[in-house]
């Protein structure tokens, strides 16, 4: 028998989040989200804390949560995405595959390409076009009110100004194009995971997304067991949830100044391709029936 509890966010214990991505930025993401994003909120915090709670007892079902949990998270922006479709890039193709892993799970490893491309401006500053060399500045994403703005400061630590984190766009070289940015974006992804892993994008996709399975299922060959300690799986997750509660933050409290340019425009074009790549969607963002999770 199963009892659907119909509001999880009241009187919930946040500070397993909070601990993560700091209590006002885990507070504005519980106060602000609508319920149908709170709730899933709500129930990648219940996978973590549980997971957290299977150390040394039983370690498989401990990873599982976790993948539960990051699952969630992603399923909280599409929620955000189909509440607000007019505001981002067309996404029906892959919000309306929630169900399916590879099109969750392939989420993260996009995001954190653009981590990788962004931190760098974030970690050691930038300079606007023209003043390199001469001037630098740093950017801090910083709760405003009801809003997420990007803090702008010069070398000495001095505000100049606070921005939309949104007007952001990824340029390459000389080419600002987004279709092309996007394709560059994946292929550095993919030379990446080659790097890393050894393994194609849409291998390392597929593995990503079969491996809960394979802890819970037995096949032919056998049944699988983790590679890591769950201690050392709780502390990736948490910068996995750390990057994705700021998306959703981001979403919360900021909204991009178009739905054809800025970073979540590039985000959006260069998930879909990784998406085609891992053969979830096809490019004229029909249905794959045998990709339906």
């Amino acid at each position: 028998m199963q009892e659907i509890v119909h509001d999880q966010t009241e009187n919930m214990d946040i500070s397993p989040f909070s601990e993560i991505i700091g209590d006002d930025i885990a507070q504005f993401i519980f106060e602000r989200a609508p319920k149908k994003v709170a709730t899933r909120v709500a129930n990648a915090l219940r996978h973590y804390t549980l997971a957290s709670k299977l150390v040394k007892i039983d370690e498989e079902m401990g990873a599982v949560r976790l993948i539960a949990a990051e699952e969630e998270l992603v399923v909280a922006v599409f929620e955000w995405l189909k509440l607000n479709s007019d505001s981002f890039p067309e996404h029906r193709d892959f919000v309306r595959k929630f169900k399916n892993h590879l099109v969750k799970l392939s989420f993260y490893p996009v995001l954190l390409q653009f981590r990788f491309v962004l931190s760098d401006m974030i970690e050691h500053g930038f300079a606007p076009e023209g003043l390199e060399g001469v001037v630098t500045w740093t950017a801090r994403p910083i709760l405003d009110g009801k809003e997420v703005k990007l803090a702008i400061r010069d070398k000495s630590g001095k505000e100049l100004i606070r921005n939309n984190p949104f007007a952001v766009n990824i340029s390459h070289g000389d080419d600002s194009n987004a279709e092309d940015v996007a394709k560059t974006l994946l292929a550095d992804l993919s030379q990446t995971i080659v790097d890393q892993h050894g393994s194609t994008l849409r291998q390392f996709l597929t593995a990503r997304a079969d491996f809960r399975n394979l802890l819970l299922y037995a096949s032919d060959g056998g049944s699988a067991r983790l590679g890591d300690s769950l201690e050392s799986l709780l502390q990736q997750f948490r910068q996995t949830y750390h990057d994705i509660l700021w998306v959703l933050a981001l979403c919360l409290g900021s909204k991009p100044p178009s739905n054809e340019w800025g970073i979540a425009s590039q985000f959006i074009a260069t998930y879909r391709l990784a998406l085609i790549e891992a053969g979830a969607i096809r490019s004229d963002n029909t249905v794959i029936p045998d990709a339906e999770g």
